[in-house]
């Protein structure tokens, strides 16, 4: 059964603003990541202005950023403690379930298992992921390169834990000081209650309480076929969908 996404067409209706919005669209890869930090109190995003595809292309490379400023120290303010840190990019390109049309890159907490989540939830979760980025990123202020919103629990741009949790069928969220695995989502197939697609990418995340860190490993030669093998399919399937 293909059943549609009702998260994108409030994606559709949250207008773009001019200055350099966080991308959740365009082609496959062209989606920016963005960095979150929650806790009870509040929460902090971080459009951090690399896409995905920049990410995988530069192997052997750390991308870094430091998160001080006078939305990271709202949030301090707020008080929370406990705090958990994700990295995710959310792509909804079509509003089906074939491999391509809705994309996720994300963080994973150590003690997530792989292949638990299904179409369906993986679909609807990263649809949300998308508007909700889009809403804190029209609500940042000031505006600029890499937007920065510090939000109090209770307000409509806070992350809550069913947000970067993928509506509690994958939690992305990590302690501060951790290293964690990125890995990508996508549907598998039309059929909604089916195991969603995943791969495990060469890049890892970490959050010291001051820096985001994301670090791509050169690949063993004979892993180089495959990836690019993948990639290019799931490319493919993205831009027929499209077309």
């Amino acid at each position: 059964m293909k059943l549609k996404t009702l998260a994108l067409a409030a994606l559709v209706a949250i207008a773009a603003p001019s200055f350099a919005a966080v991308q959740v669209a365009g082609n496959i890869g062209d989606a920016e990541y963005v960095f979150i930090a929650t806790n009870a109190a509040g929460s902090y995003f971080q459009d951090l202005g690399v896409t995905t595809a920049t990410i995988d292309a530069n192997f052997g490379h750390t991308f870094s950023q430091a998160v001080a400023g006078t939305q990271w120290d709202k949030f301090l303010a707020f008080g929370g403690t406990n705090t958990q840190w994700a990295v995710i990019a959310a792509q909804p390109i079509g509003d089906g379930f074939n491999p391509g049309e809705i994309n996720a890159w994300t963080t994973r907490n150590v003690n997530q298992a792989l292949g638990t989540v299904q179409n369906s939830q993986s679909n609807d979760a990263t649809s949300n992921l998308a508007v909700a980025f889009i809403k804190a990123d029209n609500a940042s202020s000031p505006k600029t390169a890499n937007n920065r919103l510090a939000s109090a629990v209770g307000t409509s741009t806070y992350f809550t834990n069913a947000l970067t949790g993928f509506n509690g069928y994958f939690n992305a969220r990590n302690a501060v000081g951790a290293t964690a695995q990125m890995v990508y989502l996508t549907p598998s197939n039309e059929v909604s209650d089916a195991a969603s697609q995943f791969e495990v990418l060469l890049s890892t995340a970490k959050f010291n309480g001051t820096t985001v860190a994301i670090t791509t490993a050169v690949p063993e030669p004979s892993s180089y076929a495959m990836l690019f093998a993948g990639l290019a399919a799931v490319g493919f399937v993205a831009r027929r969908r499209k077309a």
